[in-house]
């Protein structure tokens, strides 16, 4: 991407005006609203390449410093990368700086890594995920060893779909290391998004012996392949086992999705007073859910009696 800063150093809106620009800008309104739950856009800092990052006044004193070296010479490779790289670390705020400067040091030749590293983070926090797997690809190449931006990126090809891409990456980092219990999950995750079920079991299977919230996990998977074979006692039984209470903290799968998922196992095996009470915690979680609301209605209207005397109580 090429996007010019005018004489004022910041980036009015009515300038974006290249296709990923005008995305950029698009992904920053919507950022605002929602953030991808699995980890996608959270948010970066620069820690991977300086023991601590600067306090606020130590950054913006940086700043100056590379501006005025920028004054004498506005081809000072070096200059643009700090700047670039400090806007970064500063925040989200002044990411289009942050990509001009670093774009800038590209177009002069800089082959700077963290060129990389900086634009894949920033895309990725907004939400431009082909944009960020292209930078953190020629991150690879240059660091092919390095565990957080492979990871990134299989995160990314598994969001595009590109599960065997996926699979790839988390095998390699499987290779590397074996121990890694989010490494095997999302390989697993991977294997089923690619039609490879036999081998996604495999994994699930490992992950539980794992124990806590990933062996927890790991048998909601195993739930929901049997739900889609057509085993719906052992779908049922596997995901009961895993449900967290609305109480619980974080699990790491949205809670509504497994109250639905048990929810519709239940419909397959005519529990319907189970059935009820769990898309009842989904519409307590999620007041608006569409899906929840009409099978609500499609079970009282099967059984009036007891949605009546379940809307009493």
């Amino acid at each position: 991407m090429r996007i010019k800063a005018p004489p004022s150093g910041r980036l009015p809106a009515a300038e974006w005006l290249s296709p990923r620009a005008a995305a950029w800008t698009l992904a920053a309104v919507a950022l605002a609203g929602a953030l991808f739950y699995f980890g996608f856009a959270r948010p970066f800092r620069f820690q991977r390449f300086r023991k601590d990052v600067p306090a606020r006044p130590q950054i913006d004193a940086a700043i100056s410093i590379s501006q005025e070296r920028l004054k004498a010479n506005p081809q000072d490779i070096a200059a643009l990368v700090e700047l670039g790289t400090l806007h970064f670390e500063k925040g989200q705020e002044f990411y289009p700086d942050a990509v001009n400067e670093l774009e800038d040091a590209r177009r002069l030749g800089a082959m700077d890594i963290r060129l990389f590293y900086c634009l894949g983070a920033m895309y990725q926090e907004l939400g431009l995920y082909p944009f960020a797997l292209e930078e953190y690809l020629k991150f690879l190449r240059n660091r092919p060893e390095d565990k957080e931006v492979r990871m990134l990126a299989a995160k990314i090809y598994y969001r595009q779909g590109d599960f065997s891409s996926a699979v790839t990456e988390y095998e390699r980092l499987r290779f590397r290391y074996p121990k890694d219990a989010v490494i095997l999950e999302n390989l697993g995750l991977s294997l089923w998004g690619g039609k490879l079920a036999d081998r996604a079991v495999e994994c699930f299977h490992q992950l539980e012996a794992a124990g806590g919230l990933p062996a927890r996990r790991a048998r909601f998977y195993l739930g929901r392949i049997a739900f889609e074979e057509g085993r719906f006692e052992e779908a049922f039984d596997l995901m009961q086992k895993s449900l967290p209470s609305e109480s619980e903290p974080e699990f790491g799968i949205p809670k509504d999705s497994m109250y639905a998922a048990a929810a519709m196992a239940c419909r397959k095996l005519d529990r319907t007073d189970e059935a009820r009470e769990l898309w009842q915690k989904v519409l307590h979680l999620v007041p608006n859910d569409a899906k929840a609301q009409a099978a609500l209605r499609e079970l009282n209207r099967r059984s009036p009696r007891h949605g009546r005397s379940k809307s009493k109580a």
